[in-house]
Protein backbone atom coordinates (compact mmCIF):
# COMPACT_ATOMS: atom_id res chain seq x y z
CA UNK A 1 0.00 0.00 0.00
CA UNK A 2 1.41 3.37 -1.04
CA UNK A 3 1.21 6.20 1.45
CA UNK A 4 0.71 9.65 -0.05
CA UNK A 5 2.10 12.43 2.13
CA UNK A 6 0.75 15.97 1.93
CA UNK A 7 2.99 18.49 0.18
CA UNK A 8 3.19 20.55 3.38
CA UNK A 9 4.62 17.54 5.22
CA UNK A 10 7.22 16.95 2.47
CA UNK A 11 8.19 20.62 2.57
CA UNK A 12 8.64 20.41 6.34
CA UNK A 13 11.04 17.50 5.96
CA UNK A 14 13.19 19.66 3.68
CA UNK A 15 13.59 22.34 6.33
CA UNK A 16 16.93 22.04 8.14
CA UNK A 17 17.16 22.01 11.99
CA UNK A 18 18.83 25.43 11.82
CA UNK A 19 15.94 26.83 9.84
CA UNK A 20 13.45 25.32 12.28
CA UNK A 21 15.38 26.93 15.14
CA UNK A 22 15.31 30.28 13.36
CA UNK A 23 11.57 29.99 12.86
CA UNK A 24 11.09 29.18 16.54
CA UNK A 25 13.19 32.15 17.65
CA UNK A 26 11.36 34.46 15.26
CA UNK A 27 8.01 33.34 16.65
CA UNK A 28 9.22 33.81 20.23
CA UNK A 29 10.47 37.31 19.45
CA UNK A 30 7.24 38.18 17.70
CA UNK A 31 5.25 37.07 20.72
CA UNK A 32 7.55 38.69 23.29
CA UNK A 33 6.03 41.74 24.99
CA UNK A 34 7.72 44.99 24.07
CA UNK A 35 7.51 48.65 24.97
CA UNK A 36 5.28 50.79 22.77
CA UNK A 37 7.64 53.78 22.92
CA UNK A 38 11.34 53.76 23.84
CA UNK A 39 14.01 56.45 24.08
CA UNK A 40 17.62 55.42 24.76
CA UNK A 41 20.41 57.99 24.99
CA UNK A 42 24.04 57.95 26.07
CA UNK A 43 24.53 59.43 29.55
CA UNK A 44 27.56 61.71 29.40
CA UNK A 45 27.42 62.68 33.08
CA UNK A 46 30.07 61.39 35.47
CA UNK A 47 27.61 61.48 38.37
CA UNK A 48 25.98 58.27 39.52
CA UNK A 49 22.32 59.04 40.33
CA UNK A 50 20.74 57.73 43.52
CA UNK A 51 17.44 56.63 42.03
CA UNK A 52 18.33 54.64 38.94
CA UNK A 53 15.08 52.73 38.39
CA UNK A 54 11.62 54.24 38.45
CA UNK A 55 8.82 51.88 37.42
CA UNK A 56 5.15 52.89 37.44
CA UNK A 57 3.01 49.78 36.83
CA UNK A 58 -0.23 51.78 36.63
CA UNK A 59 0.98 53.58 33.49
CA UNK A 60 3.53 51.06 32.21
CA UNK A 61 6.29 53.69 32.33
CA UNK A 62 9.89 52.79 33.10
CA UNK A 63 12.76 55.24 33.59
CA UNK A 64 16.36 54.05 33.97
CA UNK A 65 19.07 56.60 34.65
CA UNK A 66 22.82 56.19 34.24
CA UNK A 67 22.80 52.41 33.94
CA UNK A 68 25.55 50.68 32.00
CA UNK A 69 24.61 48.55 29.03
CA UNK A 70 25.98 45.56 30.94
CA UNK A 71 23.65 46.30 33.85
CA UNK A 72 20.74 46.54 31.41
CA UNK A 73 21.60 43.13 29.98
CA UNK A 74 21.95 41.62 33.43
CA UNK A 75 18.60 43.09 34.49
CA UNK A 76 16.80 42.02 31.32
CA UNK A 77 17.98 38.43 31.67
CA UNK A 78 18.11 38.20 35.49
CA UNK A 79 21.80 37.33 35.79
CA UNK A 80 24.66 38.58 37.92
CA UNK A 81 27.99 39.81 36.52
CA UNK A 82 29.65 36.42 37.12
CA UNK A 83 26.79 34.72 35.24
CA UNK A 84 27.37 36.86 32.14
CA UNK A 85 29.97 35.79 29.59
CA UNK A 86 30.71 39.08 27.84
CA UNK A 87 32.67 39.75 24.66
CA UNK A 88 34.81 42.55 26.09
CA UNK A 89 33.01 45.19 24.06
CA UNK A 90 33.46 48.80 25.17
CA UNK A 91 29.71 49.20 24.64
CA UNK A 92 29.10 47.26 27.86
CA UNK A 93 30.59 50.11 29.91
CA UNK A 94 28.56 52.87 28.30
CA UNK A 95 26.01 54.51 30.59
CA UNK A 96 22.60 55.18 29.13
CA UNK A 97 19.29 56.76 30.09
CA UNK A 98 16.16 54.89 29.11
CA UNK A 99 12.59 56.18 29.09
CA UNK A 100 10.10 53.55 27.98
CA UNK A 101 6.33 53.27 27.92
CA UNK A 102 4.24 50.15 27.49
CA UNK A 103 0.97 50.23 25.58
CA UNK A 104 -0.89 50.04 28.90
CA UNK A 105 -0.43 49.07 32.55
CA UNK A 106 2.41 46.59 33.08
CA UNK A 107 3.93 44.92 36.12
CA UNK A 108 7.54 45.57 37.07
CA UNK A 109 8.37 41.98 36.07
CA UNK A 110 6.83 42.56 32.63
CA UNK A 111 8.74 45.81 32.13
CA UNK A 112 11.94 44.07 33.18
CA UNK A 113 11.39 41.41 30.47
CA UNK A 114 10.54 44.12 27.92
CA UNK A 115 14.16 45.22 28.13
CA UNK A 116 15.12 42.12 26.12
CA UNK A 117 13.54 43.14 22.78
CA UNK A 118 14.65 46.72 23.44
CA UNK A 119 18.28 45.59 23.69
CA UNK A 120 17.90 43.43 20.58
CA UNK A 121 16.54 46.37 18.59
CA UNK A 122 18.74 49.20 19.85
CA UNK A 123 22.02 47.32 20.43
CA UNK A 124 21.58 44.32 18.09
CA UNK A 125 22.14 42.12 21.13
CA UNK A 126 22.24 38.39 20.49
CA UNK A 127 22.75 35.88 23.30
CA UNK A 128 22.41 32.23 24.17
CA UNK A 129 22.27 30.22 27.39
CA UNK A 130 24.57 27.41 28.42
CA UNK A 131 25.58 25.56 31.57
CA UNK A 132 29.06 26.02 33.00
CA UNK A 133 30.53 24.49 36.11
CA UNK A 134 31.89 27.02 38.59
CA UNK A 135 32.38 27.66 42.30
CA UNK A 136 28.96 28.39 43.74
CA UNK A 137 27.05 28.56 47.00
CA UNK A 138 23.96 26.40 47.44
CA UNK A 139 21.26 27.80 49.70
CA UNK A 140 19.71 24.89 51.60
CA UNK A 141 17.43 24.53 54.61
CA UNK A 142 18.93 23.69 57.99
CA UNK A 143 15.84 21.77 59.11
CA UNK A 144 12.10 21.38 58.71
CA UNK A 145 11.23 24.68 60.36
CA UNK A 146 12.01 28.12 59.05
CA UNK A 147 13.59 30.75 61.28
CA UNK A 148 11.75 33.51 63.16
CA UNK A 149 12.71 36.24 60.67
CA UNK A 150 11.07 34.74 57.60
CA UNK A 151 7.42 33.94 56.94
CA UNK A 152 5.13 33.17 54.04
CA UNK A 153 3.90 36.47 52.62
CA UNK A 154 0.22 37.36 52.53
CA UNK A 155 0.83 40.08 49.93
CA UNK A 156 0.17 39.63 46.23
CA UNK A 157 3.60 40.43 44.81
CA UNK A 158 3.45 38.38 41.61
CA UNK A 159 4.32 41.42 39.49
CA UNK A 160 7.60 42.03 41.31
CA UNK A 161 10.84 42.02 39.35
CA UNK A 162 13.30 39.17 39.77
CA UNK A 163 16.54 41.07 40.44
CA UNK A 164 17.31 43.32 43.39
CA UNK A 165 17.04 46.65 41.57
CA UNK A 166 13.76 45.60 39.94
CA UNK A 167 12.39 44.37 43.26
CA UNK A 168 12.80 47.60 45.17
CA UNK A 169 9.98 48.98 47.29
CA UNK A 170 7.07 48.62 44.85
CA UNK A 171 3.49 49.46 45.82
CA UNK A 172 0.67 47.52 44.14
CA UNK A 173 -3.12 47.51 44.60
CA UNK A 174 -2.69 44.41 46.78
CA UNK A 175 0.38 45.80 48.58
CA UNK A 176 -0.25 49.33 49.86
CA UNK A 177 2.37 52.04 50.26
CA UNK A 178 2.88 51.31 53.95
CA UNK A 179 3.59 47.64 53.18
CA UNK A 180 4.97 47.44 49.63
CA UNK A 181 6.47 44.48 47.82
CA UNK A 182 10.20 44.03 47.37
CA UNK A 183 13.33 45.16 49.19
CA UNK A 184 13.01 48.03 51.65
CA UNK A 185 15.67 50.68 52.31
CA UNK A 186 17.93 49.43 55.10
CA UNK A 187 19.43 51.53 57.89
CA UNK A 188 22.93 50.31 57.09
CA UNK A 189 24.96 47.43 55.64
CA UNK A 190 24.08 43.98 56.93
CA UNK A 191 20.31 44.38 56.83
CA UNK A 192 17.94 42.77 54.33
CA UNK A 193 14.27 43.67 54.66
CA UNK A 194 11.89 42.51 51.95
CA UNK A 195 8.24 41.65 51.39
CA UNK A 196 6.83 39.09 48.99
CA UNK A 197 10.09 37.96 47.39
CA UNK A 198 10.90 34.52 46.03
CA UNK A 199 13.79 32.59 47.55
CA UNK A 200 15.64 32.78 44.22
CA UNK A 201 15.48 36.59 44.44
CA UNK A 202 16.93 36.45 47.96
CA UNK A 203 19.71 34.17 46.65
CA UNK A 204 20.47 36.70 43.92
CA UNK A 205 20.64 39.50 46.48
CA UNK A 206 23.14 37.54 48.58
CA UNK A 207 25.19 36.74 45.48
CA UNK A 208 25.84 40.44 44.87
CA UNK A 209 27.62 40.90 48.20
CA UNK A 210 29.30 37.48 48.22
CA UNK A 211 30.62 37.76 44.66
CA UNK A 212 29.66 34.19 43.78
CA UNK A 213 26.58 32.53 42.31
CA UNK A 214 24.08 31.58 45.01
CA UNK A 215 21.70 28.83 43.86
CA UNK A 216 18.39 28.38 45.66
CA UNK A 217 17.92 24.68 46.49
CA UNK A 218 15.56 25.17 49.46
CA UNK A 219 12.53 23.96 47.47
CA UNK A 220 10.54 26.71 49.15
CA UNK A 221 7.87 27.78 46.68
CA UNK A 222 5.82 30.93 46.95
CA UNK A 223 6.86 34.32 48.31
CA UNK A 224 8.25 35.33 51.68
CA UNK A 225 8.71 38.32 53.97
CA UNK A 226 12.30 38.54 55.25
CA UNK A 227 14.05 40.61 57.92
CA UNK A 228 17.69 39.57 58.18
CA UNK A 229 20.31 41.35 60.31
CA UNK A 230 24.00 40.46 60.33
CA UNK A 231 27.40 42.14 60.59
CA UNK A 232 29.54 42.16 57.43
CA UNK A 233 33.15 41.19 58.04
CA UNK A 234 34.42 44.72 57.31
CA UNK A 235 32.19 46.15 60.05
CA UNK A 236 32.99 43.64 62.81
CA UNK A 237 35.00 44.79 65.82
CA UNK A 238 38.02 42.91 64.48
CA UNK A 239 37.59 44.34 60.98
CA UNK A 240 37.27 47.89 62.28
CA UNK A 241 40.34 47.45 64.50
CA UNK A 242 42.44 46.29 61.55
CA UNK A 243 41.53 49.42 59.60
CA UNK A 244 41.57 51.77 62.57
CA UNK A 245 37.96 52.71 61.75
CA UNK A 246 34.98 53.48 63.93
CA UNK A 247 31.68 51.65 64.07
CA UNK A 248 29.20 52.35 61.28
CA UNK A 249 25.89 53.84 62.51
CA UNK A 250 23.20 51.19 62.79
CA UNK A 251 25.63 48.25 62.56
CA UNK A 252 26.51 46.19 65.65
CA UNK A 253 30.27 45.38 65.52
CA UNK A 254 29.58 42.37 67.72
CA UNK A 255 26.60 41.13 65.73
CA UNK A 256 26.39 37.69 64.08
CA UNK A 257 28.19 36.94 60.81
CA UNK A 258 26.08 36.19 57.75
CA UNK A 259 26.30 32.41 58.09
CA UNK A 260 25.07 32.49 61.70
CA UNK A 261 22.32 34.99 60.91
CA UNK A 262 21.04 32.93 57.97
CA UNK A 263 20.85 29.80 60.10
CA UNK A 264 19.38 31.37 63.25
CA UNK A 265 17.04 33.92 61.67
CA UNK A 266 15.96 32.28 58.40
CA UNK A 267 16.71 28.60 58.89
CA UNK A 268 18.93 28.31 55.80
CA UNK A 269 22.63 27.93 55.16
CA UNK A 270 25.08 28.29 52.26
CA UNK A 271 27.14 25.29 51.14
CA UNK A 272 30.19 25.87 48.95
CA UNK A 273 30.71 23.49 46.03
CA UNK A 274 31.32 23.21 42.31
CA UNK A 275 28.01 23.23 40.49
CA UNK A 276 26.60 23.74 36.99
CA UNK A 277 25.39 27.32 36.63
CA UNK A 278 23.25 28.71 33.84
CA UNK A 279 25.17 31.57 32.21
CA UNK A 280 24.24 34.06 29.50
CA UNK A 281 26.72 34.28 26.64
CA UNK A 282 26.83 37.42 24.50
CA UNK A 283 27.21 36.51 20.83
CA UNK A 284 26.78 40.00 19.37
CA UNK A 285 26.58 43.56 20.71
CA UNK A 286 26.76 46.75 18.67
CA UNK A 287 26.77 50.46 19.44
CA UNK A 288 23.51 52.14 20.28
CA UNK A 289 21.19 52.87 17.39
CA UNK A 290 20.15 56.50 18.09
CA UNK A 291 16.54 57.57 18.64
Amino acid sequence: MRVTRPRAFIALLMVTPIAIGAITVARQNAAAPAFDVVSVRINESNERPRSRVNAVPQTGRLTLTGMTVQELIQSAHSVQSFELIANGSAVLKQRVDVVAKAAGPATVAEMQRMLQPMLEQRFKLATHREMREMDALLMVRTGERLGPKIKASTLDCRGLGTTTIFAMNVATPQAPKDQPCGFMPADGPGRIIANGIEMATLAGNLAVSLGRPVLDTTRLDGRYDVDLTYTPEAFTAAGLARRGATAFPGVDPNGPPLATALADQLGVKLESRRAPVSVLVIDRLESLIPD
